[in-house]
């Protein structure tokens, strides 16, 4: 967990802030500043000190907002310098996420593959998109079914020997796939 301390010092009438981050880059700033979850302060003669505890960012939710690991949607200003997922979907979809996203993240991660985008339309369809456009189509009520397919598609042979022109794999057929390759 991220946390902030504030140190106010009392010299002579004379107030020195410094701040001391366990992280070298907080979310929390003058732009962003609804990311503090909660802060306590914690009296000690001749310091005050303020530690703030900070919502952790889980993946990018929209043009404008970033959804939280407690399931909390935050407006967000700045995007820089965090390496998030991008998601695509109505409000509905956040618990889906919060459940799924890190097994959808680690069995990409298992083939070398960085999980990109997930896009989730109306009718059940789920897409997940790598960072070299690799698509993986999906129906979220199967979801159980289809990860374990996903898992044994790219753990095998056949996979590594068409990753290169491979484009798609449609996961929505029970206990089948449709493969697309590039032109």
């Amino acid at each position: 967990m991220k946390f902030l301390t504030f140190i106010v010092m009392i010299f002579s009438s004379t107030f020195v802030l410094s701040e001391v981050f366990e992280d070298p880059k907080p979310l929390f700033s003058k732009d962003n500043p609804n990311f503090v979850e909660s802060s306590k302060e914690v009296n000690s003669w001749p310091m005050k000190r303020l530690h703030v505890k900070e919502f952790q960012p889980l993946v990018f939710w929209g043009k404008d907002q970033i959804l939280t690991q407690s399931g909390r949607l935050l407006k967000f200003k700045t995007k820089e310098n965090l390496k998030l997922v991008n998601i695509e979907a109505n409000r509905n979809n956040i618990d889906f996420v919060l459940r799924y996203f890190f097994e959808l993240n680690q069995i990409l991660k298992g083939s070398n593959l960085v999980l990109n985008r997930i896009l989730i339309e109306d009718f059940d369809l789920m897409t997940l998109e790598d960072n070299s456009g690799l698509r993986f189509h999906m129906n979220k009520s199967k979801i159980e079914n289809q990860l374990e397919n996903l898992k044994t598609f790219l753990k095998s042979e056949y996979f590594n020997n068409i990753k290169d022109t491979f484009s798609y794999l449609d996961l929505r057929y029970q206990n089948k796939g449709a493969i697309g390759f590039r032109d």
